[in-house]
């Protein structure tokens, strides 16, 4: 028997330029690197016609491709008829593809550019706040797999992410503070300054005061950034930003999508800290209740539905349910539950 063996070379580190600011995207071409591609592909949220063919025209991009609006799109389904699409339009792995949209055209366009034909570059250009501050960075890609929320994904980072602040000025309140409640997400479990910020501050940024807003963007992209760049795979740091996640997620997917994302991970959020004891916990849920977010299940929420949900959540090991909660403010711990301790939320 002979045995070898191959070792790869190492692949280059690329960095992802991130832009933040108000009126960035007035001349999206200035932002890209020019020459680099041979076309341009525009994959968008449908209800964000306007947006994407304002900055398609800078790009004279080979076709435009809009995707239904919600979480069911982040399917295999849409990956096979959207790459069929960029086929009969003539993109190739050298076609830049420009994802214009929420959390869910990052998580989708992401991962079709990292797996079209084994990967093309993109760019983000992120219009709501939750995808500003985390869907979009990180290099994170995922696919919904039937009722199991993001079970299929990549680690691949786009080349920029362009965040224009403008975008937040007409976005609906709800969504402005479903995104802020993954910031709070952010501060709780990995930067203690930052959540007294949002403490000393929420009501300026709910009220959309321009500075403030930039201020918000970037000090919880800052946030996430020196996390990543710790732990990009989720093996320490990066695994205690799924706080909220672990119920929020089956929440979420036992509504069928229905109930957004922003709304599922604050249920989960309460749920978790109840779960773990945390001390700090009504400090949370203040802000939490300053965003007129619920902290409640659904009233039809079946607690063996969610639990079995729950069970096929990616953190968890050795079979068991595993949650990521604060041990205080700014700092994060991974601990696991049992089926009767989550039960026991119900009563």
């Amino acid at each position: 028997m002979r045995t070898l063996t191959i070792t790869p070379p190492a692949r280059p580190v690329v960095a992802t330029k991130i832009l933040i600011g108000a009126g960035i995207l007035s001349d999206t071409s200035s932002c890209l690197q020019k020459g680099a591609y041979d076309g341009a592909v525009i994959l968008y949220d449908r209800n964000l016609e306007g947006l994407a063919k304002s900055i398609g025209r800078t790009l004279n991009p080979r076709a435009f491709l809009p995707v239904v609006s919600g979480d069911a799109s982040k399917s295999v389904a849409e990956v096979e008829r959207i790459a069929d699409l960029m086929l009969q339009n003539g993109c190739t792995r050298r076609t830049l593809c420009v994802c214009i949209g929420g959390g869910m055209i990052t998580d989708l366009g992401g991962f079709i550019a990292s797996v079209f034909m084994r990967g093309m570059p993109c760019v983000y250009i992120p219009t709501t706040m939750l995808a500003m501050v985390d869907a979009a960075i990180g290099g994170k890609t995922a696919l919904n797999v039937m009722h199991h929320k993001n079970m299929l994904g990549t680690l691949t980072h786009p080349e920029s992410v362009l965040i224009d602040i403008d975008l937040l000025e007409k976005l609906p309140p709800k969504q402005l503070s479903e995104g802020l409640t993954e910031a709070v997400k952010i501060a709780a479990i990995c930067d203690e300054n930052l959540f007294s910020w949002f403490e000393q501050h929420l009501k300026e940024v709910l009220n959309r005061d321009p500075r403030m807003l930039e201020e918000c963007v970037s000090l919880c992209v800052s946030a996430k950034v020196s996390v990543v760049e710790s732990d990009e795979s989720d093996q320490k740091e990066r695994l205690f930003l799924n706080f909220g996640h672990t119920v929020g997620h089956a929440v979420e997917a036992a509504s069928l999508y229905q109930l957004s994302h922003g709304c599922a991970v604050s249920i989960g959020m309460a749920a978790e800290m109840q779960l773990s004891g945390f001390p700090d916990a009504p400090r949370v849920l203040s802000l939490l209740s300053g965003l007129n977010m619920p902290i409640a299940f659904p009233e039809n929420s079946d607690k063996d539905v969610l639990w079995g949900i729950m069970k096929t959540d990616k953190k968890n090991s050795g079979g068991e349910v595993r949650i990521a909660v604060p041990g205080r403010i700014g700092s994060g711990k991974v601990m696991s539950i049992t089926l009767q301790e989550f039960q026991s939320l119900f009563r």
